[in-house]
């Protein structure tokens, strides 16, 4: 099997881009309406001339939303990897290790990436980085003891498919809207906490109207994250089986991962759900839906108030927001491919 490029991939990320665009320039109205409104209250008090509220608010905005953008570019990377604490081994702690990324890599036609290992069970594997050569390849220790080494391969082959799909820049890129939307609802909150101030009816219909706003391009830039998410595994996947020639090695490792994924801790699960979109399996496989509810009442026999009625919405949300394929299915769909060479 030969590697061809995924046009529907490149379609489906050209599309993202353009409802990033679209997405942050509406954050970028609602930045400029809260800002004006602060330099509006600042010019009240005799802070600031008022025929300047529009142009500090202009510039305020300008100022945030461009170093957002450096930080990301710059820093992104960065803030994922630190929220797993991984470090670059040397080749003699890991020989086997990095020998098998430098072939996967020759493989690929790719540059070799830094390798990181992060010390924990989880069974973790995902890349980061805006460019081919500045890709790096994190996985763990948990991840390295349940693999062998036809199936480490295929992993490492799945994560370089997403290097050379040019896909992680895409992902990375289209977080800055969730966290400059998260970052306004929080601000937005924390202005209901004050209802002692004098502005604080004022301040509080602002506040509502930019958390509405701010919480409705974050659902909206959630939903376009998570389906990219899905479609590019799936199409790493393929990419993998190019790069190696053997389908079988793949559906065994994530079959294995999948059930590793069960036992791990939960202070790991937390820390895999921080980078769930990144990572090569869920880190929680189990179905959200399928979950038995927290049972109330003096007995433990009370389910939440319309639990019942509202599992079915809960499902198809759970459906749309999930980050990755069905496990299941993308063992199938490897197998059929394992079939057909």
């Amino acid at each position: 099997m030969e590697w061809t490029n995924d046009w529907m991939l490149h379609v489906r990320m050209v599309v993202a881009v353009g409802s990033l665009a679209v997405v942050a320039a509406a954050l970028a109205g609602v930045l400029f309406v809260a800002f004006s409104w602060l330099a509006a209250l600042a010019a009240r008090n005799g802070y600031l001339p008022g025929g300047l509220t529009g142009v500090a608010g202009a510039g305020a905005t300008i100022v945030l939303v461009v170093a957002i953008v450096v930080i990301e570019g710059r820093y992104g990377d960065s803030l994922v990897l630190r929220s797993v604490d991984a470090r670059e081994p040397s080749p003699e702690e890991f020989p086997d290790l990095h020998r098998l990324v430098n072939r996967v890599a020759r493989q690929a036609d790719l540059p070799v990436p830094t390798v990181l290992v992060a010390e924990t069970t989880a069974p973790r594997a995902f890349t980061t980085g805006c460019t081919r050569n500045g890709a790096t390849l994190v996985v763990s220790t948990g991840l390295l003891d349940v693999l062998d080494g036809d199936e480490l391969s295929a992993v490492v082959a799945h994560e370089l498919a997403h290097v050379k799909n040019r896909d992680v820049a895409v992902m990375m890129a289209m977080s800055l809207p969730l966290v400059v939307a998260q970052t306004l609802m929080d601000w937005a909150s924390s202005g209901w906490e004050d209802p002692n101030h004098e502005s604080s009816s004022v301040g509080g219909i602002v506040g509502a109207v930019i958390f509405a706003v701010a919480g409705l391009f974050w659902v909206v830039g959630r939903v376009m994250f998570r389906l990219l998410s899905r479609y590019r595994e799936l199409a790493a996947d393929r990419g993998a089986v190019a790069i190696t020639g053997s389908p079988a090695a793949l559906a065994s490792a994530l079959s294995t991962l999948d059930e590793a994924a069960t036992e791990i801790p939960t202070t790991d699960a937390r820390t895999s759900a921080s980078i769930a979109a990144f990572s090569i399996v869920p880190p929680e496989p189990v179905e959200a839906e399928s979950r038995e509810p927290l049972m109330l009442g003096p007995e433990g026999d009370r389910a939440p108030y319309l639990y019942r009625e509202t599992q079915p919405l809960r499902e198809i949300a759970a459906r749309i927001l999930r980050t990755h394929p069905d496990t299941d299915d993308r063992i199938a769909r490897l197998q059929s491919l394992q079939r057909s060479l």
